[in-house]
């Protein structure tokens, strides 16, 4: 969970905070805004209205925006024909999730309300955002209401409820949909508000086992919906209602549910303070590591290169983008195995690399600005004048790749044939980034690539799905993703087109709004396994290479054997564009691929390039060969009988500590707590930590150069995170090797 955006939190929670008329004012709040025309027809806009609302006015009790992107993304996932959410308040989930049902081509939403007066705002505002014909209001007690559109037939079968009504009828609802055959395997449960204020018999009911559940169901056990309920909330309708009743149903007790706990924000929104404070509790502990890390290396120092007889033959190698697990890894390795002087240079001012003992000086540049990239390439040429820098190794981010390769034309007319560069010219760059224009580019190569085409119209996407059903392909599906993603614009990327119904899609497909301001690529969705690859490609021949299995947020790397069909496979493609791109063609060259099939009979599908250093370099850092690499950009010619450079065997495997306490320890045991996982689970996650710290690597942590460690730990990231909550800006996670921070 990253942090809450402090400037979209609702205004205070009072100690009455609802059914006290405000619902009703709400209502009168949208229908009398200024923008009413522009809201009209546009869920977006009446829950922005209501948003405005419980900011300006008074507090509602919402799901929010970020618990409700949550459930959005589980509806993206199910794709659920009948969803039903039980308590409806003032419509505002029912606006957000009725929309993406639509959207992930459901058929009908059931909003339960038992409040007259809620659901009567529930219906106008639904009928304002112009979903009346997917959504149906039902006014009444949850459990008769249920029973009463089961026995009419208007409800068959439920694949997606979402929980956020009254907390003790939760467990007896649930219970009531399972003797009536609408929950059964394969339905989707969301309950909101099961942590805070608690809903202790939801929880163990969902987590029991069937023999559990049955001695229940038999009077051996004891079965009580409030029980471990603040006496608050089970009194919280009571000025409403003198009495609560519940339905008695046994439900199913075959039924086993796989529990998963997610936390979020309520839209008051409380700033995540946990991660500062874990570097805090650890300091002590990091602290005595790196002292005793640096008390081995004076009395152990590490053996240096012999220095160069002829002083003036000694080269002077620029590392940008030291602050990354990648560019830090880079400067140990030229500096352990050469005699140059190499020095770094970073948008941080605390970057972890600038406190390495690997680098001679440290430099900060100006951070790239899309708008006005001359500050920071200005500042990048005046550290390679002023340095006389020989060769310049880019290991920047992707938001400096383009401002990167302007860079190396310039330097290299100020610098002269002397200078050399580890970075693709910006042209090469931008064809190689571009999801499309990569695409095309392999394509043109005779290259196998996953079918993919450039849209700029709703027109153009529905005629290839067309296209791909008249040549009978039903098994083909499709995934739609906007050109230039950024990291919120995730909900809907995995969205399998096109659905069952065709007035769905071409629904679905409207609704994002596809211009040639805003293209859409529709690529080929490949279920396979991923890898990616990391080359070092000297004047268009690979002189370094490797691969290892991939994920959406990598942060364990194994090296895949050289021996392997796999490995080969990846190298002869990589070899094949570095050959095409001839002798100017220098840089780090990195793919990921999707893997159709297994062994000798896969077939690799390129689906994206990054024309820039992978953190799987860091697998080179036992490999004194890998400086001789960079050097060879000196050489006029790169020999074709120069071995390409691998991890030296046995290649040790990468993790991140940090990233393993949260991920291996804390969360597995908060999952214990919370009943989400078992005791053997926990112990699972243990073990794989353990193993991790006995025979891994930390991918920052070296003991002759302890220093960047301390620093990533219990400076740099404790920094962002406390500037982040001051600022009110979101995350919604980080990667510790590439000091990334995800936008929420």
């Amino acid at each position: 969970m990253g942090s809450f955006d402090q400037t979209k939190a609702y205004a205070p929670q009072e100690e009455t905070f609802f059914d006290d008329g405000r619902e009703i004012e709400l209502l009168h709040f949208v229908y009398s805004h200024p923008k009413l025309q522009q809201i009209r027809g546009s869920p977006k806009e009446v829950l922005s209205a209501i948003d405005e609302f419980g900011r300006t006015k008074k507090y509602l009790m919402n799901v929010g925006e970020d618990k409700g992107r949550i459930v959005c993304d589980l509806i993206a996932d199910v794709k659920p024909k009948t969803m039903v959410e039980l308590g409806g308040y003032v419509g505002y989930s029912c606006i957000l999730y009725a929309d993406a049902v639509r959207k992930a081509g459901g058929e009908r939403y059931f909003s339960f309300e038992r409040n007259p007066e809620f659901a009567a705002v529930i219906s106008s505002l639904v009928d304002l955002a112009g979903l009346d014909d997917i959504v149906k209001v039902v006014v009444g007690s949850s459990d008769e209401s249920i029973a009463r559109l089961h026995s009419s037939g208007a409800l068959k079968h439920i694949d997606l409820m979402f929980l956020d009504h009254y907390k003790p009828a939760y467990t007896t609802d649930l219970k009531l949909c399972e003797e009536l055959g609408l929950v059964t395997p394969g339905s989707v449960l969301a309950a909101d508000n099961v942590i805070k204020p608690g809903n202790p018999p939801y929880l163990e009911y969902v987590r029991s086992s069937v023999a559990d559940k049955k001695k229940k169901t038999t009077g051996e056990g004891q079965d009580d919906s409030t029980q471990g309920i603040a006496e608050k909330t089970v009194k919280q309708y009571a000025n409403r209602y003198e009495s609560e009743k519940f339905s008695n149903s046994s439900g199913n007790p075959n039924l086993v549910y796989e529990s998963k706990l997610v936390n979020s924000f309520e839209p008051t929104g409380v700033p995540n303070i946990l991660l500062p404070l874990l570097s805090l509790i650890t300091l002590p502990i990091s602290a005595a590591v790196v002292i005793a890390s640096l008390l081995y290396s004076r009395l152990f120092p590490q053996a240096r290169p012999i220095p160069l007889r002829d002083a003036s033959a000694r080269k002077t190698i620029l590392i940008t983008g030291v602050s990354m697990t990648k560019g830090l890894a880079i400067a140990r390795i030229l500096a352990r195995h050469t005699p140059h002087r190499v020095i770094g240079a970073d948008i941080s001012a605390l970057s972890p690399g600038r406190f390495s003992s690997s680098l001679a000086k440290f430099y900060i540049l100006t951070p790239p600005d899309g708008s006005d990239a001359e500050p920071y390439t200005d500042s990048l040429l005046h550290v390679i004048k002023s340095e006389e820098v020989d060769l310049w190794i880019s290991c920047s981010s992707v938001i400096a790749a383009i401002e990167d390769g302007e860079v190396v034309r310039l330097a290299e007319k100020e610098r002269g044939p002397g200078f050399q560069a580890v970075q693709f010219r910006s042209d090469v760059v931008e064809r190689l980034h571009e999801k499309d224009h990569f695409i095309d580019y392999i394509r043109s190569l005779e290259l196998p690539v996953p079918e993919s085409h450039r849209c700029t119209s709703t027109e153009e996407v529905n005629n290839i799905l067309k296209k791909a059903k008249k040549e009978d392909r039903k098994d083909k599906k499709f995934l739609l993703k906007p050109i230039g993603v950024d990291d919120r614009a995730r909900a809907n990327m995995m969205t399998l087109l096109p659905f069952e119904d065709r007035g769905d899609t071409f629904s679905y497909i409207k609704s994002l709004q596809i211009s040639s301001q805003n293209p859409f690529q529709v690529q080929q969705f490949i279920s396979g396994a991923e890898y990616c690859t990391h080359a070092l490609v000297i004047r268009g021949r690979v002189v370094a290479f490797t691969c290892c299995p991939s994920s959406e947020l990598l942060m364990h790397y194994e090296a895949i054997p050289s021996s392997s069909h796999l490995f080969k496979q990846m190298l002869k493609f990589t070899q094949r564009v570095a050959k095409d791109g001839g002798e100017s063609f220098s840089g780090h060259l990195s793919f990921d691929f999707l893997a159709e099939g297994e062994g000798k009979v896969s077939k690799l599908y390129p689906i994206e390039c990054n024309p820039r250093a992978h953190t799987a370099v860091a697998l080179f850092s036992n490999t004194p060969q890998m400086a001789s690499a960079y050097l060879s950009a000196f050489e006029s010619s790169t020999s074709k009988d120069m071995d390409i450079v691998i991890p030296r065997s046995p290649t040790p495997s990468y993790y991140w500590l940090g990233h393993d306490v949260v991920a291996l320890l804390i969360l597995p045991v908060l999952d214990l707590l919370w009943g989400i996982k078992t005791v053997s689970e926990v112990l699972d996650c243990m073990t794989d930590f353990w193993e991790h710290v006995v025979s891994w690597r930390d991918g920052t942590f070296e003991i002759q150069d302890p220093i960047p460690f301390f620093v990533l730990y219990h400076v740099y990231w404790p920094m962002k995170f406390l500037t982040s909550l001051v600022n009110g800006k979101q995350w919604s996670r980080i990667n510790v090797s590439t000091t990334k921070v995800f936008a929420q």
